[in-house]
């Protein structure tokens, strides 16, 4: 296994330039598939992971059987939830008023390219009415002031950054927007801050965008409802807890309270969408051995050719000495040669798509990690190896005199 038999096979890997050159474009278009795949997949991941993390004590509870938007809960329900045998995990319990009507706003509001990726026409507004005090044990909207103040007063409000940048100044800092409500009212709230949000995140539009004091939204849903609501429409819980399992059991226990409760534990939905990830994964990866064993068959096949024509070489070779283990690992070699090329050209025509998807839709939940570099060189190297069994095993099986008394 000399030097000269390494020189002897990067030599012959390209001896038919054509030929090479398919073997890497298929190769390269298998490995380019899965590094982006893979990538979208461990980028979902991570999110799915990190809100997770964040979110895996946190308990939502409304009024059972209710939709949350005519839910309406005690003025005391925290201190009927304290009750529990466990209240002493609770981390943080915020009650909170679901506010509607802000639908006539949306199509005011348009998120740009750059923000949340391509120009949308409106984009989803969840308006909560949350007691500062209690917005701040969630390290709320309230916490993350980056223009003006918090509210103060009733009818003001504060509105994420991306909503008053793609308002076109409608919920500038300082500026009345009129709440038309029922066609028979009208309210005028006041921008007085803007929160900042993670741009990066794409759940970021699914969270509340617009907050206001637990009064006005009362006093706003009161409006717009038939009735006057009084109560809260759902509250939100943190534990104290380690896994799902255990905030399922929290969860069990706040179900026993009354008035009865609908309880929806955030880390269960989540375990659900982790679940379908997983089988996305499968589907991923038996797409990626399809299409990557269809780079394989063109190695094997372009070195058959090879090894077909070259026969009268290869009994020269072991006429003059050379092993049978020699001549299989030339052969090897060269597919391996092949193979690494094109997982190489493959990573780089990924890592480019990868690339300009990031640039157009100004996201990053798309990672390469180095799981995935270790993954591109194991699919060369393997489908080396094994591409070039064949033609190697049939280059070493040669016998010099068939071959010279056929010519």
């Amino acid at each position: 296994m000399s030097f000269q038999t390494i020189r002897f096979a990067l030599k012959n890997a390209f001896r038919k330039k054509l030929i090479a050159g398919l073997s890497i474009t298929g190769i390269a278009i298998g490995i380019a598939l899965m590094v982006v795949l893979s990538s979208a997949s461990a980028g979902f991941d991570n999110l799915l992971d990190d809100t997770i993390a964040e979110t895996l004590g946190d308990i939502q509870v409304s009024e059972y059987g209710k939709e949350i938007t005519i839910s309406q809960l005690p003025t005391n329900i925290t201190d009927i939830i304290m009750t529990i045998e466990d209240s002493d995990m609770i981390e943080a319990i915020s009650p909170e008023i679901y506010v509607l009507g802000f639908e006539q706003f949306m199509p005011n509001i348009t998120i740009e390219q750059g923000g949340f990726g391509p120009s949308m026409p409106f984009v989803p507004i969840n308006v909560a009415g949350i007691a500062i005090v209690d917005d701040a044990q969630f390290e709320g909207p309230s916490t993350k002031i980056v223009d003006g103040k918090n509210y103060e007063n009733n009818f003001e409000i504060i509105v994420a950054d991306y909503i008053a940048k793609g308002s076109d100044g409608l919920f500038a800092v300082g500026k009345e927007v009129k709440f038309m409500t029922n066609f028979s009212y009208s309210v005028n709230l006041t921008t007085v801050g803007i929160f900042e949000t993670d741009e990066d995140d794409p759940t970021t539009m699914m969270s509340t965008n617009i907050q206001m004091s637990v009064a006005t939204g009362l006093a706003l849903n009161s409006l717009y409802l038939p009735y006057e609501q009084t109560g809260y429409n759902y509250v939100s819980i943190r534990f104290d807890s380690d896994s799902v399992n255990q905030t399922k059991k929290y969860g069990e226990q706040l179900k026993l309270l009354e008035p009865k409760l609908e309880v929806s534990i955030t880390g269960e939905h989540l375990e659900s969408v982790s679940d379908l990830l997983k089988n996305f994964a499968i589907m991923q990866n038996i797409l990626i051995i399809i299409v990557i064993v269809a780079g394989g068959m063109a190695i094997v096949v372009a070195q058959l050719m090879g090894v077909t024509e070259r026969m009268k070489e290869f009994a020269i070779m072991k006429a003059t000495g050379w092993k049978n283990r020699t001549i299989l690992f030339d052969i090897v070699l060269e597919s391996i040669i092949i193979g690494l090329l094109g997982s190489i050209v493959g990573f780089g025509l990924g890592a480019g798509l990868l690339t300009l998807v990031q640039m157009g839709a100004s996201q990053t939940f798309m990672i390469i990690t180095w799981q995935i570099v270790v993954q591109v060189l194991c699919f060369g190297l393997g489908l080396g190896m094994v591409a070039g069994l064949i033609p190697g095993i049939k280059a070493a099986r040669v016998k010099p005199m068939e071959v010279i008394r056929s010519l």
